[in-house]
């Protein structure tokens, strides 16, 4: 291992550490540090705490002493690679529902019909392209946390009867943004990362599409259809599946619904509010302006309710989150350009992806 791996590494194990306590010294022994650990607080065992689940959490092995008002952490540089049994359980499931309930759903909740279609192989290629898409998003989210040594979860993925089967995944957080640098990067890594997988989806779906006369097939053989357009789909839709003459429609095959959700997944997480990874983007980006962009964000939202009711659920979830986004430790450091371009890609997203009507 070179110096500068060993510098991130240390680097990495005072990040969780370095808001709770000041590091008196420390010794590297190996793959070991010992440090000797002064707490910024009097509540030495609520800081214990916080401390062993971050570092449990980030895949670290270590063991910590409290001693004389101060704490003794002895821990193996290296972090392991070890999904937790649930997180395992939850991905299977959400397997599961995705591929069960859209076809379920379609079939008008008749068990016989969606049997029928499971056997014939209904509902595999959407849930292929649709696991694929949320997974590379969290893995994007998971992997730029870990790059930037925050102590972060696997994906807890949420299986769910609901017309695509699930509720997206979330990934659990017990450590603080350092700076706004951290920030825009894990924001914005997963959705840039979920999106390509899910443009790729729509591509190869709609360059499988085809036109035909209105009145000579259902929605039930059709399958899956797309009822909303962003400017992506807009554009994408004429060049791949060519133009449909008066009296025609599109016939969209299940990777073009996949990417279609992937794409509409991808710019609700991208909205300025709160908690959203819009809201990380946009706060690294311009935290002076976050919170009043969060705001019209969530009028606009109240707005387009009018139209498609699931913006006032999304509504709700921003209210509940929180429009503002808090602070970061070290707020006055400059992301840089690397980060600044990373945020504005993922804002482009937002203007390609936006739906403004995707269900009625």
């Amino acid at each position: 291992m070179n110096s500068q791996q060993e510098q991130r590494q240390i680097e990495n194990i005072l990040k969780l550490i370095g808001d709770l306590c000041a590091v008196d010294v420390w010794y590297r022994h190996g793959d070991r540090l010992d440090m000797t650990l002064t707490p910024r607080s009097l509540n030495l065992s609520a800081i214990t705490q916080i401390i062993s689940e971050r570092l449990t959490l980030a895949g670290y092995t270590f063991s910590i002493v409290e001693q004389d008002q101060r704490l003794r952490l002895s821990v193996n540089a290296r972090p392991r690679i070890r999904i937790p049994g649930l997180n395992i359980l939850l991905f299977v499931l959400t397997l599961l529902s995705i591929y069960f309930f859209p076809v379920y759903e379609s079939n008008g909740l008749s068990w016989a019909n969606t049997l029928q279609d499971l056997r014939s192989g209904r509902g595999l290629v959407f849930t292929l392209a649709l696991v694929s898409i949320l997974l590379v998003h969290e893995m994007g989210h998971y992997l730029a946390g870990r790059r930037r040594g925050l102590a972060s979860s696997w994906p807890y993925f949420i299986p769910a009867p609901t017309l695509i089967g699930t509720f997206g995944a979330v990934i659990r957080s017990k450590s603080p943004f350092w700076n706004r640098r951290d920030l825009i990067e894990v924001g914005a890594a997963g959705p840039i990362a979920g999106w390509v997988v899910a443009v790729g989806w729509l591509i190869y779906g709609l360059s499988n599409a085809t036109v035909i006369e209105a009145g000579a097939t259902s929605v039930k053989s059709i399958g899956f259809y797309l009822e909303g357009e962003s400017l992506l789909v807009k554009l994408l839709t004429p060049l791949l599946a060519g133009h449909a003459p008066q009296g025609f429609v599109y016939i969209f095959p299940e990777a073009a619904f996949a990417g279609w959700v992937g794409i509409l997944v991808t710019a609700l997480n991208l909205l300025p509010i709160g908690q959203f990874d819009g809201g990380h983007i946009v706060y690294g980006l311009l935290p002076d302006m976050q919170r009043r962009l969060g705001w019209l964000a969530m009028v606009a939202l109240v707005a387009l309710g009018l139209q498609s009711p699931i913006w006032w659920i999304i509504a709700v979830m921003g209210f509940v989150m929180r429009v503002g986004h808090p602070p970061t430790l070290q707020d006055h450091i400059e992301p840089g350009r690397p980060a600044m371009i990373m945020g504005t890609i993922a804002m482009i997203i937002l203007i390609l992806s936006f739906t403004p009507t995707p269900f009625r």
